[in-house]
């Protein structure tokens, strides 16, 4: 049996990773097994990774939404983008989970020669660190060495203008990624003391451990959710899951203009969604 991938390359299926991908979700051996012995009937050869995806979601979703929701997480962290804003609010929330105190700039910050556009500022043991978040609509997506050494100078000029005054100090640089870094990219930044942090690397703390050990869920990966209220809680800076759930249904409807009955709903969805076993 043959899978067509979102590049367009063709690769057998392994029922194996797929029964992986849906223990990742929360779901027992049991249960995923249960999904696995569902799709074995429907899958054809030539499927797309995306149709497969959706007969899993599905299966997935009968059982529960929690399940659903979290084996949705790639899908609903590319709903964060194109822009970058919510994708960079994102991180900053990531840090903060981690005991960092982070947020997005609002304006550029000067450096030695000239302003720049940073991403995160994040702060914790006494260390103050300049972190670019770098969106890929497919997680397939590579950050090249070119995108890490101009991530570099940046951060270079912010050190020198800590040193003449323009900017605050900045000790560590810090790359974000939901794609992959290429092997340049990585001794490069091995060289220079940088992190990089992506969807999996490095092995042990990838951005996608870092996600599901605190249950730090995007409100994007809720079925029921509609995109206008997405965004407008992201407006309001509620970007997680479990953000979501220390809102009292009441308070939710007011802000969303929606019924008590639907806000009561999105917050139980929510909530199956960070109850991980």
């Amino acid at each position: 049996m043959k899978i067509q991938k979102s590049t367009g390359s063709i690769v057998d299926y392994e029922e194996e990773k797929v029964l992986t991908s849906i223990l990742r979700s929360g779901a027992t051996k049991a249960e995923a097994e249960g999904v696995v012995s569902a799709i074995r009937p429907i899958i054809r050869d030539g499927m797309t990774t995306k149709e497969l995806y959706e007969l899993v979601r599905r299966e997935l979703a009968k059982m529960s939404r929690g399940h659903a929701g979290r084996y949705s997480l790639k899908k609903a962290i590319t709903a964060l983008g194109p822009t970058g804003f919510p994708f960079e609010n994102y991180i900053a929330s990531i840090l903060k989970a981690y005991g960092y105190r982070a947020h997005v700039p609002a304006e550029e910050i000067q450096g030695s020669c000239v302003w720049h556009e940073v991403d995160v500022v994040a702060e914790k043991d006494g260390k103050r660190f300049f972190a670019e978040a770098k969106f890929r609509s497919d997680f397939q997506g590579l950050v090249h060495l070119k995108d890490i050494m101009a991530s570099w100078s940046r951060f270079l000029d912010l050190v020198d203008g800590g040193v003449v005054g323009t900017c605050p100090h900045f000790d560590e640089a810090w790359i974000f990624t939901n794609g992959r870094f290429t092997d340049r990219s990585r001794a490069f930044s091995k060289c220079k003391g940088m992190h990089l942090t992506g969807w999996n690397y490095p092995e042990g703390h990838t951005f996608a451990s870092m996600v599901d050990y605190k249950a730090l869920y995007p409100i994007t990966v809720l079925e029921t959710i509609k995109r206008q209220e997405i965004e407008e809680l992201f407006k309001r800076g509620i970007l997680l899951c479990r953000d979501l759930v220390e809102i009292e249904p009441e308070d939710l409807a007011n802000r969303l203009s929606i019924p008590t009955s639907y806000a009561e709903t999105l917050i139980e969805e929510a909530s199956e969604v960070i109850s991980m076993k």
